[in-house]
């Protein structure tokens, strides 16, 4: 007789048997915090398509547009928030959306009233606040301070651009340094398509950011490439993007979110939400982005720059950033 696939155990037998133990809980442990380098793993977004469709990114323009053999370049710190400070940024962006659309209520009606020009109705009513906290899919994202504008490398000038770079942020000797705040201020882009509510950085004792920003346009200038000149028209004005809109904001717009985060306690310094201490952002390395490739070059640690290539990293040959 064939032995039976499944051996049930005898009914009686059963009955006599102690009833089995129940298994032990699972204890929950507590998930170590992702490492900053893990954030560099997918810095670099997917293509969505060949073309300069703005469609496909909320309106927005490609600054440069792409030419075979030209390499888009970028200098810049980027920051990834902690929860306390995405949470005061996230009331930060809310309490200026609503007030900007209180403003066009306002003006709207006021308009209205007064029978001025459809243009000025039109104007008034496109102005939407988009916030950078978030992706269209909700996910959380980094913010940037920008070190340079938007330039173009071709192909064989990359390696002596990046070699460059590594090898003056070494002699300048610019160790690791916190950012703080200063308010909010508005800001547009080099050909006015788009405007930002950004964070006004304070420029600090060591004027790291001023050196930083020097040594950027000083590489730049040997690749005939322009500088950046910041809002206030020299090494100063540093800011941090937290908010755009396609449109314009009115004097009135401006003024009433102005007003808003003024009565909420985010004036002329930004304190932390729920803290006593100011919102900070600590720069421990800069990054340059050449094409879809981002490089990290380490500050104060004579750390090795990085290569970041969608989900890749290595690091770059034997180059060094001794600072």
């Amino acid at each position: 007789m064939p032995n039976p696939l499944v051996d049930y155990p005898d009914t009686s037998s059963s009955s006599d048997s102690e009833p089995e133990a129940p298994p032990p809980k699972k204890v929950k442990s507590e998930l170590p915090p992702l490492p900053a380098r893990f954030h560099n793993l997918y810095a670099v977004a997917p293509r969505v398509g060949k073309e300069d469709d703005p469609a496909l990114h909320g309106g927005r323009k490609r600054a440069i547009p792409h030419v075979q053999g030209n390499w888009p370049t970028f200098a810049f710190v980027e920051w990834f928030l902690v929860r306390a400070e995405f949470d005061t940024l996230e009331e930060i962006y809310e309490i200026s959306k609503k007030a900007s659309q209180a403003s066009q209520i306002s003006q709207l009606f006021q308009t209205s009233q007064t029978s001025q020009t459809s243009q000025t109705l039109q104007v008034d009513g496109e102005f939407k606040l988009e916030s950078h906290l978030k992706s269209d899919l909700g996910a959380e994202l980094p913010l940037h301070l920008s070190l340079s504008r938007p330039n173009v490398l071709r192909t064989e000038q990359r390696e002596g651009f990046l070699e460059m770079v590594m090898e003056r942020v070494g002699r300048v000797k610019v160790k690791p340094f916190p950012v703080t705040f200063n308010g909010t201020m508005w800001v547009s882009n080099w050909d006015k398509t788009r405007w930002f509510l950004v964070l006004k950085a304070a420029i600090g004792e060591g004027k790291e950011l001023p050196k930083l920003l020097d040594l950027m346009n000083r590489a730049f200038s040997v690749f005939k490439q322009p500088p950046l000149v910041t809002p206030g028209g020299g090494l100063d004005g540093f800011h941090v993007s937290l908010a755009w809109s396609l449109t314009k904001p009115s004097s009135e717009t401006k003024r009433a979110i102005e007003e808003a985060l003024e009565k909420a306690g985010y004036g002329t310094e930004i304190k932390v939400k729920d803290q006593q201490g100011p919102l900070k952002m600590e720069v421990k390395e800069i990054k340059v982005k050449i094409g879809n490739v981002v490089h990290i070059i380490e500050l104060g640690t004579g750390g090795t720059g990085a290569e970041i290539n969608g989900a890749a990293e290595s690091r770059v040959g034997k180059r060094k950033a001794s600072i």
